[in-house]
């Protein structure tokens, strides 16, 4: 495995399971020290099996267990990283949630503003707190983790978790154009459908049969693994994507072409 990020400090939110977990663990396995956000406790199952599988990798890795939509708390985790691993230069915004279609009458208030909470404003919050680094060291990549239905329509999400994804893409090309100055890139990843633990259960309880033929529209004729989301996540944050900023990245095997 090539070392593209050997001795570099990336902050990975959401870090603990699906996408985020592949990324932290090729992150590592490049020579990266990664600060890892999340909610599950410090000596839950999943960190346990995080820090097992990484191996000795895992004396690179720094988790803090911490509510990402909690101002204090972001600032404190940022700083927290900074002190142990050395300031950030990479940050990728992972962290959010998604739920099946719900009809816009009957979404309340209080769930929209979950949805922007969790999708958005973490986002907006970590970033502010990374940026300050990033700038002293003229060196900053900042991965954003939109969707599909942040470029297209799913027939699967709702509208708040639709125009949460969209409103990441907004905010990623205004930072790309406010940070480039500074050497700060920033860039998006839009998926498709990828088998994390959670989507491939909701998958299966479909049935064979109907999984299948929802799988077969796709035009590669598969869902995504979250190792390949995290290869294109940690493409954008290497250098091997020097002059790319304020970009979209679509991985969703064919679904959206625009």
């Amino acid at each position: 495995m090539s070392q593209r990020f050997a001795g570099q400090t990336a902050i990975i939110t959401g870090g603990a399971k699906g996408i985020g977990r592949a990324t932290v663990r090729r992150f590592l396995s490049e020579g990266g020290k990664a600060g890892v956000v999340d909610l599950e406790s410090v000596d839950s199952s999943w960190i346990t099996s995080l820090r097992e599988e990484v191996g000795p990798d895992a004396e690179r890795l720094v988790y803090i267990a911490a509510d990402a939509t909690d101002e204090q708390r972001v600032a404190a985790v940022v700083a927290e990283v900074a002190d142990r691993l050395g300031p950030p230069v990479i940050l990728v915004n992972n962290l959010g949630f998604g739920s099946n279609v719900i009809p816009i009458d009957e979404i309340s208030v209080e769930a929209w503003n979950r949805f922007m909470n969790i999708n958005v404003t973490t986002a907006f919050m970590m970033t502010r707190a990374v940026v300050p680094h990033m700038r002293s060291q003229r060196d900053g990549r900042i991965v954003n983790l939109s969707s599909i239905t942040g470029r297209s329509v799913s027939e699967v999400a709702n509208i708040a978790y639709h125009a949460s994804k969209a409103a990441i893409l907004g905010f990623t090309r205004k930072l790309a154009y406010e940070e480039g100055p500074h050497g700060i890139r920033a860039n998006a990843v839009a998926p498709g459908t990828v088998f994390t633990e959670r989507v491939k259960a909701r998958y299966d309880s479909l049935g064979v049969e109907a999984r299948d033929e929802m799988l077969a529209s796709f035009p590669l004729r598969r869902a995504a693994q979250p190792e390949e989301i995290a290869a294109a996540i940690l493409f954008l944050a290497s250098d091997d994507a020097s002059y790319v900023t304020g970009a979209v990245l679509d991985v969703n095997g064919g679904r959206f072409m625009g």
